[in-house]
């Protein structure tokens, strides 16, 4: 099967189809939309922003949930009211029993270039997907090509999340990264593992690579030199499929997070903005007359420890941790009514739990509510002690540590103050510093940190995405070669049965039987309330500004397009869909 797929997919590469491809096709003959879309997201400057959305620095994180797919579009968009999918780059989708997923690129979708958008583009990102060993092929075994804009994703264990997995995975085009993904397929084919240092190399590769220009899938598309000290732009391009429907001309992305965006939403120099902002703040939209969007998130800030360092690395103290912090304090503060405080500390959202959860196993879940003298208890169950209000470890070492928090975000900033404050009105020696929100990325994934502040939980209906936010995304199993992230080991003994946390939460979104993974999301969450790999603290809803002056088109408060969670966000969708348009 494997030489099968090389000659699919590498002889399209190494025999240069691609490289023939004209960079000056004609633009369809239409005249663009004017009107201009007044956004903003925390982008970086060139050279720490590049054109390599495979890897940090690129669309993913300087244009975001918000941006990002009006470039690179997903096959398609969950419409959550619905509980269905919205066909996007795709035209057709679905199982073909549960031995494949199949994918039909839309018959008329065309990058920015003009060349059109084929099922080599979706082999080639998964060529190097494989690489750097994305989720999806804890599910997929391979992909097939049926025709030129056909894709069978054969499954090596059956389950409904890798509908989701497949249709939010943004599709690059495979004239950009050609000579990766015919590297990516090699490496495949010699039989290497991720282990190996020639695929670790690869990774590295990847990750360093720099594309010169961007091609677009989507109705809008921008190069570095539309990245600004203040704004950056993306313009309309006339190729995508989309690009007759939407109402924009330009999309412009004011730079920052809450404090530098918000004198410009009060200012009405801002349509919508994604942004958290504090209660204040928030009153004063009001105020303004600035209507603010609450979509759900599905997720919120929690305290991470670094389980390298001691005494982090121990249960008994992140237990303790748990109870000294007043979960409902620390949410109100961060958001005002926006903000929720975590109940069930079962590694998946509160608004899950009573869909996946019995309740049996909801009922031995420890709430961890605050309770200072039972946190105290814990700690002398260790060995540790209290000397003139201050803890010792049984090494009589101070408990000490500093909190790492992103300087720009408040909400976040204003947890970890808290949080902080109450452990060390406890008798902890703890020390809040605020680190520019790339840096604190980093720190984390470099496992540079003792505590820090990040969120935990995913826009996502599957339990599994929720665990793999914390365990994998800053976790050196989803981390590239030497980043140990939070250092918290995934194969261990528990009450006496040896687990693979990693295999659990996988296993746990496989097969069609939602019953059947029910248990096993149910083992998974008593295990992580007992070992609190990170302590959840909050459960947010979006405070997102919405200018009315500035658009038309938007839907009535009770439209359930409103329902939509912010990983797949209305306002993007509604950009997409031609429904939003510059005020008339």
């Amino acid at each position: 099967m494997r030489r099968w797929l090389h000659l699919l997919i590498v002889l399209t590469f190494a025999l240069g189809a691609l490289g023939t491809v004209n960079r000056n096709t004609p633009a369809r003959a239409q005249e663009g939309p004017t009107g201009i879309f007044y956004g903003t997201w925390p982008y970086q400057l060139p050279p720490d922003q590049h054109l390599n959305s495979f890897v940090t620095g690129g669309a993913n994180e300087n244009l975001g949930v918000a941006f990002w797919p009006l470039v690179e579009l997903p096959s398609a968009w969950y419409i959550w009211a619905e509980e269905r999918y919205e066909p996007l780059l795709a035209e057709e989708f679905g199982f073909d029993g549960e031995e494949a997923y199949v994918l039909k690129i839309h018959k008329d979708a065309t990058w920015s270039n003009g060349t059109p958008v084929t099922a080599d583009d979706v082999l080639g990102t998964y060529a190097i997907g494989r690489i750097l060993v994305w989720e999806d092929f804890n599910y997929v075994d391979h992909l097939e090509k049926v025709d030129d804009k056909t894709v069978r994703f054969v499954l090596s264990v059956p389950t409904l999340r890798v509908e989701r997995l497949i249709l939010k995975t943004y599709i690059r085009s495979a004239e950009t990264y050609a000579p990766l993904i015919e590297k990516s397929i090699e490496m495949f084919e010699s039989g290497a593992t991720s282990t190996d240092q020639a695929w670790l190399d690869l990774q590295t590769e990847i990750k360093e690579f720099r594309p010169e220009a961007m091609i677009a899938s989507g109705p809008y598309v921008y190069s570095l030199d539309d990245v600004g000290d203040s704004y950056m732009t993306l313009h309309w391009q006339p190729n995508s499929h989309l690009s007759s429907q939407v109402k924009f001309g330009e999309i412009r992305i004011w730079a920052g997070e809450t404090e530098a965006t918000t004198p410009l939403v009060l200012s009405g120099e801002i349509a919508h903005a994604t942004n958290n902002y504090p209660p204040s703040t928030q009153q004063a939209f009001l105020d303004a007359g600035i209507r603010i969007l609450r979509p759900p998130l599905l997720y919120g800030a929690a305290l991470y420890f670094n389980h390298n360092r001691s005494p982090w690395n121990i249960k008994e103290v992140r237990q303790a941790v748990a109870m000294v912090i007043d979960r409902e304090e620390n949410a109100f503060l961060q958001r005002g009514l926006s903000g929720r405080p975590v109940q069930y500390m079962a590694g998946l959202s509160d608004a899950l739990v009573p869909f996946w959860l019995d309740e049996e196993t909801i009922n031995k879940l420890n709430p961890y509510t605050k309770d200072l003298e039972e946190a105290a208890a814990l700690l002398e169950s260790i060995g540790f002690e209290q000397r003139d209000g201050k803890w010792y470890d049984a090494d009589g070492n101070p408990v000490q540590g500093e909190y790492i928090f992103q300087a720009e975000w408040t909400d976040f900033a204003a947890s970890a103050q808290h949080a902080t404050d109450e452990l060390n009105a406890f008798g902890f020696d703890i020390t809040a510093r605020a680190v520019p929100w790339q840096q604190q990325l980093d720190d984390i994934r470099d496992g540079n940190f003792d505590l820090a502040v990040m969120s935990w939980g995913r826009g996502s209906p599957f339990p599994a995405d929720h665990f793999t936010n914390p365990l994998r995304r800053f976790n050196y199993l989803g981390l590239t070669e030497g980043r140990p992230g939070i250092g918290f080991q995934m194969q261990f003994e528990w009450n006496g049965e040896q687990i693979d946390l990693d295999k659990m939460i996988a296993d746990s979104a496989a097969g069609m039987d939602r019953e059947a993974q029910k248990a096993l999301v149910a083992q998974i969450a008593l295990i992580y309330n007992d070992l609190l790999p990170c302590v959840p603290l909050s459960e947010l809803v979006g405070t997102e500004p919405l200018n009315e002056q500035l658009l038309s088109g938007i839907p009535a408060e009770d439209d359930p397009i409103w329902q939509n969670v912010n990983s797949e966000n209305a306002i993007t969708y509604l950009i997409l869909m031609g429904v939003l348009g510059p005020a008339q």
